[in-house]
């Protein structure tokens, strides 16, 4: 859809709210400024936030971190690009452009205490697990194989963390911090078990208590085609409420919850003496906060779960000198609105 903002037209997708908008056109306007002014295609249709080509890396990638990630994706800890992680607003290149700087830089033990909802005890990275203490789209691959420890993974899909960060608390024990990072997107993934065809008892989903689902997990369709969301959840901690009829899981807090399934059942596998889960986010991008409220509710605001933005991080180390100059700059320009 061509649009003209503040003078400007841009070739923009035709749902996005006034937050998106407003990210995905100071994108734009950086990629015309310092890539290309050429549009990509899209099922037909021109779009400014896409390539005319895709080349071996996301020409959004921030250069100076392609022979660390080369290496990544030569081991155990490779990777599969998002279907869209060429597209200039990419959340998955976004990610990697946020936090694979600052995890490889000196600093980076100091700048991760400082960011508000960082794991109580953590000391320093530790640089022996994953690689070089940190990975992305982490599932537990280095702990089991196959459909992972929740048995929902396959080359399709799965719960993964977009970065997983190994460090050290004060006792010297390695523990696990899991993060799913979001741009622009406007809602957490929703219930795929919900919408599939094959659930025949959709009802459930519409009408079950949470209370009666802890109770008879067979109730869910995920539960019943294998995945183990349910075997992993602690009644002690989701002891708050939210006020929803049926599965508080059907919409935007399904996300949320199967990641934090996640970190319980890395927990339990015994490699991590604790894995806390965080969600963080662009500064601008208040369309998350009501899921990120609920959720918190549903869980008493215990202390496994925090939320933090890309701005955050920024702040945590806007005094640095040296190594992280030059990449603050260039993603201050390309992100920060």
């Amino acid at each position: 859809m061509r649009k003209t903002i503040d003078g400007k037209d841009y070739y923009l997708p035709s749902n996005l709210t006034l937050e998106q908008e407003e990210i995905y056109c100071h994108i734009i306007d950086w990629k015309r400024d310092n890539v290309t002014k050429e549009r990509g295609v899209y099922t037909g249709n021109e779009y400014d936030a896409l390539f005319p080509d895709n080349p071996e890396y996301p020409r959004m990638l921030y250069r100076a971190i392609v022979p660390e990630l080369q290496e990544m994706q030569k081991g155990k800890f490779a990777f599969k690009q998002h279907k869209f992680a060429f597209h200039a607003v990419s959340s998955q290149t976004a990610c990697i452009n946020l936090f694979m700087p600052v995890l490889l830089s000196s600093s980076a033990d100091s700048t991760l205490r400082d960011i508000p909802g960082s794991p109580a005890g953590f000391i320093e990275i530790d640089r022996d697990k994953l690689f070089k203490g940190f990975c992305f789209e982490y599932w537990g691959q280095d702990i089991l194989q196959g459909k992972g420890l929740l048995n929902d993974h396959s080359s399709q899909a799965g719960t993964d963390a977009d970065v997983a960060i190994a460090y050290r608390d004060g006792e010297g024990d390695t523990c696990l911090w899991l993060i799913e990072h979001k741009l622009s997107e406007k809602e957490f993934t929703e219930c795929g078990g919900y919408k599939s065809a094959s659930n025949t008892h959709k009802e459930f989903c519409r009408s079950c208590s949470f209370e009666e689902l802890i109770s008879h997990p067979n109730k869910c369709h995920y539960h019943n085609i294998g995945y183990k969301y349910w075997d992993y959840l602690k009644k002690d901690i989701f002891n708050g409420s939210v006020d929803v009829t049926g599965c508080p899981f059907r919409g935007g807090l399904n996300q949320l919850w199967r990641n934090q399934m996640l970190a319980f059942a890395l927990q339990e596998s015994g490699t991590y003496k604790k894995v806390t889960f965080s969600v963080c986010h662009h500064y601008r991008n208040s369309m998350l906060n009501q899921s990120m409220s609920k959720y918190k509710s549903l869980i008493s605001n215990n202390e496994i779960f925090s939320q933090f933005t890309n701005l955050d991080i920024i702040n945590s180390i806007i005094s640095e000198q040296g190594e992280l100059t030059t990449w603050l700059e260039w993603y201050k320009s390309v992100y920060c609105i």
